[in-house]
């Protein structure tokens, strides 16, 4: 059995152009979403909200994000390898989870711990791959995560916040090499 030092230490974003293609069971992303409903949370207020894309849904999705970047990309600034690698993921992508934290109040500090909050999900369903061995995942916020046409096509209330797509599919084998500096590094001395 795994230990939590190693998932913690072996977890990887996997891109969408790593992923087989390959559909995955319908048990692994609610497993993903009930593991991130586990998460700390301030008061218990779960401000997280969750979209299932997957088949039609996650077509239609993909062809928006398409279309937009399309239409909102000057000609001078546009790059057709980006728009193709979109236009890959309809075959590549299993399913997507629309991330959305949704907030009780307007004081800014509780905002911060909402958004810490479903930040703090979104690594427990990064974690709960470790159980899949096939399964991968990537979160995006790109793909017109703080656009207007994202937030209309969800249809957000004024309270919710769009803060990105858990991309998830198959993959052959998983990478576990990191590159990651000693952690004593990041420890600040007071003195």
């Amino acid at each position: 059995m795994e230990t939590i030092n190693q998932i913690i230490r072996e977890r990887r974003s996997h891109y969408p152009y790593e992923f087989t293609g390959a559909k995955l069971n319908d048990e692994v992303i609610h497993t993903l979403i009930e593991n991130a409903c586990w998460a700390p949370n301030h008061t218990l207020n779960f401000p997280w909200r969750f979209i299932i894309l997957k088949d039609e849904a996650l077509k239609n999705w993909l062809q928006l994000v398409l279309y937009n970047f399309i239409k909102d990309t000057p000609a001078e600034k546009f790059n057709q390898k980006k728009a193709d690698k979109i236009k890959d993921y309809q075959s590549q992508v299993s399913h997507a989870i629309v991330l959305i934290c949704e907030h009780e109040s307007d004081n800014a500090n509780k905002h911060k711990e909402d958004l810490a909050a479903v930040s703090c999900g979104v690594e427990n369903m990064y974690l709960s791959l470790s159980r899949f061995p096939n399964a991968a995942g990537y979160w995006s916020t790109g793909m017109g995560t703080y656009g207007a046409g994202m937030r209309s096509y969800f249809n957000l209330k004024s309270n919710q916040e769009l803060m990105g797509f858990f991309m998830l599919g198959a993959v052959d084998k998983k990478r576990t090499e990191s590159n990651r500096k000693d952690y004593r590094s990041f420890i600040l001395t007071n003195e």
